[in-house]
């Protein structure tokens, strides 16, 4: 409560604020971004949205603000971060936001590092979406239709379609909320999940052609640049496909490497509650949560999937 209280004094006192997320923004990301930005332009604000990437395809449907790719010059009376464990992880530029007089941090993240000046991080919350209902609701914001499709998607999207073992009861309230102000389920589920283009299916090809299994219980794939270049696709096109090799039977753990450039690979990793793959994670400077993590790795595809393997087999982990 007292997060929100201070919250809500910082938007009264000001005038102009930017919000923002991190780069390859999921749906909880956009979802809670676009939401808060219609929030506070309801309360006789300005919101301007900075984003370093485009919205993913699938996200195109959500009613939003204009974006910013480039943080605009203007001065902020505050800057609120969604959705992001470190603050680099916005992108390019991210030092500049330090320049505002406030810096609000609003995660649900287990490895949030606190870098705000006002953390408000929920770790029992299914997904910043959940937090965002919360805080409007708070700051007795009228919610419409525009706000109610923002984050029914947020939560929706953070939690498997409401199947993950985050799915609290509040996660169903929240979504109940929304779909009673306007949000509707069954175009938005397929909206994300039924909307994909056909390069994405030739891409998944490629990289379930690389799908290799360890120990029965760990499921690794990859996706190179050549394979994007290929399909005529790029890496919002891999959303999803690490979930999709979890539903092997018997998979603890499930593993997507993709290539950033020559020697490094970003890593996206989801478990079964088995091992907690936050963990492993931290270990290579990322982070999450212990169901859904991801890091950064160096080295040629051997050595990051040895160093991988490594971690994930160790004793104690699992």
């Amino acid at each position: 409560m007292r997060m929100r209280a201070r919250i809500k004094k910082l938007i009264a006192e000001g005038r102009h604020f930017l919000i923002t997320t991190h780069i390859d923004p999921d749906g909880d990301a956009i979802g809670s971004v676009f939401a808060l930005a219609f929030a506070l332009e309801s309360l006789g604000k300005k919101a301007a949205v900075y984003l370093q990437d485009q919205v993913p395809y699938r996200y195109e449907f959500l009613p939003g603000p204009r974006v910013y790719h480039t943080i605009p010059p203007d001065i902020f009376d505050a800057v609120f971060v969604l959705d992001c464990g470190s603050l680099f992880r916005i992108g390019s530029g991210h030092e500049n936001v330090t320049k505002a007089r406030d810096l609000v941090n609003i995660d649900h993240h287990e490895t949030n590092d606190h870098f705000g000046t006002i953390n408000y991080v929920d770790k029992a919350a299914s997904s910043v979406g959940e937090i965002i209902s919360g805080l409007l609701k708070y700051l007795k914001v009228a919610i419409d239709k525009n706000i109610a499709v923002n984050i029914y998607t947020a939560v929706f999207t953070d939690t498997g379609s409401l199947r993950y073992e985050n799915t609290s009861l509040n996660a169903y309230r929240v979504c109940e909320d929304m779909v009673r102000a306007g949000a509707s389920p069954s175009r938005i589920a397929t909206m994300v999940y039924e909307n994909h283009p056909k390069e994405r299916y030739l891409l998944l090809g490629e990289v379930l052609r690389t799908l290799a299994t360890y120990d029965d219980r760990i499921a690794m794939v990859h996706v190179t640049g050549d394979m994007f270049e290929r399909t005529g696709t790029n890496s919002e096109f891999v959303d999803g496909f690490v979930e999709f090799i979890k539903e092997i039977r018997g998979i603890e753990v499930a593993v997507l490497m993709r290539e950033l450039k020559e020697g490094l690979y970003k890593v996206s990793m989801r478990g079964k509650g088995t091992v907690d793959v936050a963990g492993v994670c931290s270990m290579f400077g990322g982070g999450g949560h212990k169901n859904a993590a991801g890091c950064r790795i160096e080295g040629t595809m051997e050595e990051a999937r040895n160093r991988l393997l490594e971690a994930l087999q160790a004793p104690g982990r699992g």
